[in-house]
C-alpha cells in the first residue's frame, strides 16, 4: 500500500524589538516583589505568571500542510484552505493576532468570508517570510501579493 506524502513546513512566530519588550518587563514585574520582600505565595504567582506570557509567546507558530495553513496557539490550531487566499499585505497594526511581532506582520485576507467569519483579516508574523510566501504562492498562484 503506498501513502501519498504531504509536504509539511513549520514557520515560527518571528519576534522583534517589542515582543522581546514585553518578556523584559514582564519578567522584571513578576521577579521586582521577590528582591525586594521574598514571601513564597507571592513569589510562585510571579513565576507562574512570567512563565505563561512566556510559554504563550513560543507556542504560536504555522504550518503549510499540503493546501491547508494551520495556525497554533498554546495547544489549539485553527485551520485555513490556501485556495481561499485572495490577498496578502504588510502591516503594522496592533490589532490582537496569533502573531508575536508587533512589526512586519502579514494581513491574509479570504476570497470567502465565511474563512474568518468576519471581514477582518488574519494577521500573523512567520519567520522566513519569503519562504513562507513562496510556498503559498506555489499552492495557490492566485494569491496576490502587495508590499
Amino acid at each position: 500500500m503506498e501513502q501519498s506524502q504531504v509536504s509539511v513546513t513549520k514557520f515560527k512566530s518571528r519576534w522583534d524589538v517589542w515582543t522581546w519588550l514585553i518578556v523584559a518587563i514582564t519578567a522584571t514585574l513578576c521577579l521586582w516583589p521577590i528582591f525586594v520582600d521574598f514571601e513564597l505565595i507571592p513569589a510562585i504567582i510571579c513565576i507562574a505568571a512570567f512563565l505563561f506570557v512566556l510559554i504563550l509567546l513560543i507556542s504560536v507558530y504555522y504550518r503549510i500542510e499540503g493546501g491547508e495553513l494551520k495556525v497554533y496557539v498554546l495547544f489549539k490550531s485553527h485551520t485555513f484552505l490556501i485556495d481561499k487566499i485572495g490577498e496578502i499585505q504588510s502591516t503594522n497594526s496592533a490589532l490582537a493576532a496569533p502573531a508575536c511581532a508587533f512589526t512586519r506582520r502579514i494581513a491574509i485576507t479570504f476570497t470567502d468570508r465565511s474563512v474568518l467569519k468576519s471581514s477582518a483579516p488574519l494577521m500573523i508574523s512567520p519567520s522566513r517570510l519569503p519562504e513562507f510566501l513562496y510556498q503559498l504562492k506555489a499552492i495557490n498562484p492566485n494569491i496576490i501579493i502587495k508590499s
